[in-house]
């Protein structure tokens, strides 16, 4: 009985490496997963976004345009949004210019990346 344990604990271990191994590009895209699966997890209809590291400026959506992360950077920068240029959006407050840029994150997740004045929230 022990041995079969052992051996369906040892297939297990081996089939879940093997997946990791062929999906590491994905999984690990961004370095370590464990900060962007925490902020997915916050994620709600009440909180649409969720920051992964503040002090870099990088935040997590759904997939897609996230106008609550676009309002609270426009309150805190004021600058007005100017046009998207590809995954970058554009915004100026008359003097200065920001870009936050957008990437796609494992297909579900937007990963956003705020200029320096977001990032010191």
């Amino acid at each position: 009985m022990k041995k079969h344990v052992l051996l369906i604990s040892i297939v297990f271990l081996l089939l879940f490496a093997a997946l990791l191994f062929s999906n590491r590009a994905i999984i690990f895209q961004r370095g370590n997963p464990l900060p962007y699966l925490a902020a997915a997890m916050r994620i709600s209809e009440d909180t649409p976004y969720a920051a992964v590291d503040v002090g870099e400026g990088v935040y997590l959506s759904r997939r897609g345009a996230c106008p609550e992360l676009f309002d609270a950077f426009q309150e805190k920068s004021g600058a007005a949004f100017v046009e998207q240029a590809g995954s970058g959006y554009l915004f100026s407050d008359g003097t200065n210019r920001y870009v936050i840029s957008s990437e796609i994150y494992w297909g579900r997740y937007t990963v956003w990346t705020l200029p320096e004045i977001m990032a010191e929230q």
